[in-house]
């Protein structure tokens, strides 16, 4: 009898010296194992007292008639005190769970106080269970039970029996675990096609194109991407692949990793089936709940010259050198956005959203996606005692329909974390798929199974699981092509709408990238800005954000902030300006903070008549990084202060930032009264220069100043010296002049 938890005190004591010793229904002598607090699988059941328990058969819960069953039991301790020894007993049903609602009752994993032992079977072994401290768990010696005890002989039927391990407390407290075995005779046993898919992805990531670094990482030896295929190929298990890893490895021409080509390499000649996601996994569900379709990518930017015989690539539009000469192309060509894109999918229009409404199939249609995968749970239920096959209709619409019970346990088994852990979920699996078989459903019917969207770097045992898989007799591989051959039957969509809160930043991504769009027109190519910000929204709606309500958000808030950043990159300079031309230009400075040279048409509007726009568009490019100024054709009409509107378009009429609103003083008239002025003053200094001029000459001739002297005795400064001439002077003139001479000469005393 198990000593009352209520003596703790006593416990605490014995348990810090007592070595756990465990009496199993057999004559193994196997000493406890302990191991460090952990996460146990689904068969798992944590009493109301904290006491965990786990019981697990071996060979995949698999037994034969006449075989011992063999069993572990790990025991957990998640209060917060020790507890004493005790001990346990093992059940197992006589008779077969009928079916799979049945079954998927037994193994919801909650304590039933009202569960009785007629449910649970009859009592084929006890065990004792240890002191245990604070958080320790401890794997039981092995616990083998005679075949005489099971007694499931030859004359057993095929089917799934119930498991289970009952540690009840004298307070009455019931800790339980549950699990199945499934008796395989060995002849007649019914058979179920299983075809099974998996999503070729990689965790999620806000990045629209991957980095070499990180494909070499997914690539290499125990790289993500490299287990995948490892434990894929040639197994009967579709490839849903993401466009994304395709275009990734391309795009990076001759720098790509020796082990992303080499992975790419091996995808291509699997014989798999293969399908397409949607890029970068995306949840078309999303897009078109949010009203904006299916969404692909719209251009890759590619550096040429990565690409052997392809022309090399310009010099970045945002670069300040000069730019070197560029030698005449070569033959070879990039990869168009097609070639990075294409791939021979031996399964052409697929969609498979996380969860969908009805609607959304006439979307998916029409963007050339005839068939949808579905959960279960996103279609009405039929029959509760015979699963349907895969292949169904919803009005017009082609669906396949992935079965929530077998994908859930299928999950389990490969993303296991320990041996003990997948066979626990193999037990289950294998239990479902022998109920699922002997429920009477057509022999020709093909069911599905998927793994989920979201990938994590820990447990993967696929390859493990599918072989393990193929030894049963009454679960026969499948590919997928042959789910969709068979002749459907007809169901309904159970509305999954996208959660409104999520809903609604998905449509904000769509607004600001539809802006971003318009805004991008001001480039000679748009796609240089559209394209990567159409793969990093493809990103962001990756199916792997689903559960996410931390990083998705604030990437979310991250993206939406880029595209304002983008919005508000090219805008007039705001200032006073004076303006004193009647009729001139009016200088409006813009500035360009892109990295690409923009084209863009200037709109002023006065908000007076006082100045008056000759040319109300005019046209200005500014370089990428830089300012210039648009010269306006305007008249003055009066003096005074005006308001102009300054607003940017781009080629198309597209609003290009918000409309500036700049003051101008305007002083008409001035430029002409300065103008006359200036004449006025030239006019003045000129007849002077004459006046002058002539003066000094008559001096000379008067013999007043000496031929040549550059003062001005009224003056007293120095003449401005005469302007040189090439002419030599007329004879007449040098006549007179060397008559003057003589004349002077003789008067002279």
């Amino acid at each position: 009898m198990r000593i009352p938890r209520s003596l703790l005190a006593l416990a605490v004591v014995v348990g810090a010296f007592a070595v756990p010793l465990a009496v199993p229904f057999s004559p193994a002598t196997a000493l406890p194992t302990t191991l460090p607090a952990t996460t146990l699988p689904a068969t798992t059941v944590a009493g109301s007292d904290g006491l965990v328990l786990q019981i697990v058969p071996d060979a995949s819960g698999v037994l034969r008639p006449g075989q011992d069953l063999a069993v572990t039991v790990t025991v957990e301790n998640l209060t917060d005190a020790s507890i004493p020894e005790g001990s346990a007993d093992i059940f197992l049903g006589r008779s077969l769970i009928p079916d799979l609602p049945a079954l998927t009752e037994w193994l919801a994993a909650s304590d039933d106080d009202t569960v009785t032992s007629r449910v649970r079977g009859d009592v084929v072994a006890t065990v004792e269970t240890p002191a245990l401290f604070v958080g320790q768990a401890i794997v039981l010696p092995p616990i083998v039970i005679p075949a005489a005890t099971v007694a499931l002989d030859e004359k057993a039927a095929f089917g799934s029996h119930r498991l289970s391990i009952v540690d009840s407390a004298a307070d009455g407290v019931v800790d339980e675990a549950r699990s199945t075995i499934t008796v395989d005779p060995g002849t007649g046993t019914p058979s179920a096609s299983l075809a099974l898919a998996m999503p070729i992805v990689v965790p999620a990531t806000s990045l629209g194109l991957l980095s070499a670094d990180i494909l070499a990482g997914y690539t290499s030896a125990t790289g993500l991407l490299t287990r995948q295929l490892d434990d894929a190929i040639g197994r009967p298990i579709a490839l849903g692949v993401d466009p994304r890893i395709l275009a990734s490895i391309r795009v990076l021409g001759t720098s790509a990793p020796d082990s992303a080509v080499a992975w790419l390499a091996r995808l291509e000649a699997a014989p798999n089936d293969t399908f397409a996601l949607a890029y970068a996994d995306a949840d078309v569900a999303a897009s078109s709940q949010a009203g904006s379709g299916v969404v692909a990518p719209t251009s890759i930017p590619v550096d040429s010259g990565l690409f052997a015989g392809a022309p090399p690539t310009q010099p970045s539009p945002s670069s300040s050198a000069s730019p070197a000469p560029v030698p005449s192309p070569v033959a070879g060509e990039a990869p168009t956005l097609e070639s990075l894109l294409s791939f021979d999918y031996s399964i052409a229009g697929l969609a498979w959203p996380r969860a969908t409404m009805a609607a959304d199939l006439d979307t998916f249609s029409a963007a050339g996606l005839p068939t949808t995968l579905l959960s279960s749970s996103n279609v009405s239920p039929g029959d509760p005692d015979v699963m349907a096959a895969a292949a169904a209709t919803v009005g017009t619409h082609a669906v396949l329909v992935s079965d929530d019970v077998i994908s859930t346990r299928f999950r389990a088994a490969v993303n296991a974390g320990t041996p003990a852990q997948w066979q626990a979920a193999m037990a289950s699996l294998t239990a479902t798929l022998a109920t699922v078989a002997a429920d009477g459903g057509p022999a020709s019917r093909v069911l599905l199974a998927t793994l989920g969207h979201e990938w994590t770097l820990g447990g993967f045992r696929l390859a493990q699981t599918l072989d393990a898989l193929a030894t049963q007799p009454w679960s026969t591989p499948a590919i997928l092509t042959s789910a969709i051959a068979q002749v459907p039957g007809e169901t309904a969509v159970v509305d999954q709408p996208v959660a409104a809160d999520r809903l609604d930043l998905v449509r904000q991504l769509f607004a600001s990238e539809g802006a971003v769009a318009q805004f991008a027109t001001v480039i000679a190519d748009p796609t240089a800005i559209t394209g990567p910000q159409r793969l990093t929204l493809l990103a962001l709606l990756s199916s792997g954000w689903a559960a996410d309500d931390t990083t998705w958000p604030a990437l979310v808030t991250d993206y939406l902030g880029a595209a304002a950043t983008t919005l508000g990159s090219v805008n007039v300079e705001t200032g006073t300006i004076t303006q004193w031309s009647d009729n001139g230009p009016l200088p409006i400075t813009i500035s360009n903070s892109l990295g690409y040279p923009v084209t863009l048409y200037v709109t002023v509007q006065p908000r007076t008549a006082i100045l008056e726009v000759r040319d109300s568009r005019v046209e200005v490019t500014v370089e990428a990084n830089s300012q210039n100024r648009a010269s306006i054709p305007v008249q003055s009409v009066a003096n005074g202060q005006v308001v102009i509107a300054i607003s940017l378009a781009s080629a198309t009429g597209v609003p290009i930032s918000q409309p500036a609103f700049v003051e101008i003083t305007v002083q008409a008239g001035w430029e002409t009264a300065a103008t006359a002025a200036l004449g006025a003053i030239l006019v003045v200094v000129f007849a002077l220069g004459i006046v002058r001029t002539v003066r000094r000459r008559r001096r000379i001739r008067r013999g007043e100043l000496p031929d040549g002297d550059g003062t001005d005795d009224d003056s007293g400064r120095a003449d401005v010296a005469e302007p040189p001439t090439s002419a030599a002077p007329a004879p007449a003139a040098a006549a007179r002049d060397s008559t003057t001479d003589d004349l002077t000469r003789k008067q002279t005393p």
